[in-house]
């Protein structure tokens, strides 16, 4: 196996290369075909047939998988937030490269592929089987859709789940961020704003029940968060608005706190539809679990020891991402970062080019000791 820093000396440039390929590819949540056909093709140009996609859009290379052994999974996503079905803009600029989704979280599923690639070409011998896997639909409304599906498969033969997401150098995110998400409707007779005036109007009733949202207490055993991201409805200035609808979420790092505010939102949705003639009503567009507890202790010491040495930060976080899947289950998993990554989740993202050395030296060097390479 390559000694510490080796790695990056050999597939730093083939990274870049491949980098300034697929940025660009449009590929929004649930919605990765693009970037799932170019992955499989680069790959079938690099020798490697056993990857294949599964019917979440996942792209998966097995290595030693013999069937029923334990499995260390690898995994990056390759959606972005952005709903673009076109190109993605792409710069390179000096040090930096520019593009919407190039750290979060393409740049590691690059290095996912040159994971793989390295791994089935050299062959180790590794103590298990490992899974590569460039993985759909984390962002938003995806819902963790590829990370599901990847667990509805390979269940309990997963001995351990690392995703590459985050920032290179802010330490380790070993505590699951739970979420749920709802589309909040509101439906009234609606009608012309001068003849019909007093009739109940959607917006207002709407704009109450925000105003209740926010208002409303929050349990405190963790952090706990709640945000109204979208709001639209109306037909024009002149009309008594009759539809209007929003998104809400809430997010909590304890499961307990999560019940909690799913029982305050409903007790609030319930007590309007009470209170109003208006129709009121909501759906569920989207649940992040909460992890149980499960020792991770081992995978944070790796991880720890490792970032040491590269002098980075080993702070412990919260956040959401596809390792709530696993830890929910009861699986042990951890989210570390190799991309130094800035603007996260807007248009003017970029990462810098010369830390992603660091970064691919590091996600190589704990992967030879999550599976006990050699």
């Amino acid at each position: 196996m390559l000694k510490t820093g080796e790695f990056s000396s050999i597939y730093f440039e083939k990274a870049i290369s491949l980098l300034r390929d697929v940025c660009p590819i449009p590929s929004p949540s649930l919605n990765e075909k693009k970037r799932v056909e170019f992955i499989l093709s680069y790959l079938r140009s690099e020798g490697i047939t056993s990857a294949f996609e599964d019917d979440a859009n996942n792209v998966i290379i097995p290595y030693n998988d013999t069937g029923d052994n334990e499995l260390d999974v690898f995994a990056a996503h390759i959606d972005v937030v952005f709903p673009d079905t076109s190109p993605l803009p792409f710069k390179e600029e000096g040090d930096f490269i520019h593009s919407p989704g190039c750290g979060d979280d393409t740049a590691s599923f690059v290095a996912i592929l040159m994971y793989a690639i390295h791994f089935l070409k050299k062959e180790p011998k590794t103590e298990r089987g490992i899974l590569f896997v460039c993985n759909a639909s984390e962002e938003g409304l995806g819902n963790l859709k590829g990370t599901r599906k990847l667990f509805d498969t390979y269940g309990k033969r997963i001995r351990s789940f690392t995703t590459f997401d985050e920032c290179l150098g802010a330490g380790i995110v070993n505590t699951a961020v739970g979420s749920e998400r709802y589309l909040i409707k509101v439906k009234t007779e609606g009608g012309h704003s001068f003849k019909d005036f007093g009739k109940r109007n959607a917006i207002a009733i709407l704009s109450e029940i925000i105003t209740r949202l926010y208002k409303q207490n929050v349990p405190q055993m963790g952090k706990t968060t709640y945000n109204v991201g979208t709001i639209s409805g109306g037909t024009s200035v002149n009309t008594i608005a009759e539809y209007a609808e929003c998104t809400y979420e809430f997010r909590a790092t304890s499961r307990k706190d999560l019940e909690e505010m799913h029982s305050s939102f409903e007790s609030i949705i319930n007590s309007f539809s009470s209170e109003n003639d208006a129709s009121i009503s909501y759906e569920n567009i989207g649940i992040r679990p909460c992890g149980n507890e499960v020792d991770i202790s081992w995978m944070e010491d790796i991880a720890e020891s490792l970032m040491k040495d590269y002098g980075l930060s080993t702070e412990r976080r919260a956040s959401s991402t596809d390792a709530n899947i696993p830890l929910s289950l009861g699986i042990p998993a951890i989210c570390i970062g190799i991309v130094e990554m800035h603007g996260q989740h807007t248009r003017e993202e970029y990462m810098r080019i010369s830390n992603y050395k660091t970064g691919l030296d590091l996600g190589y060097d704990y992967i030879k000791r999550i599976t006990g390479s050699k």
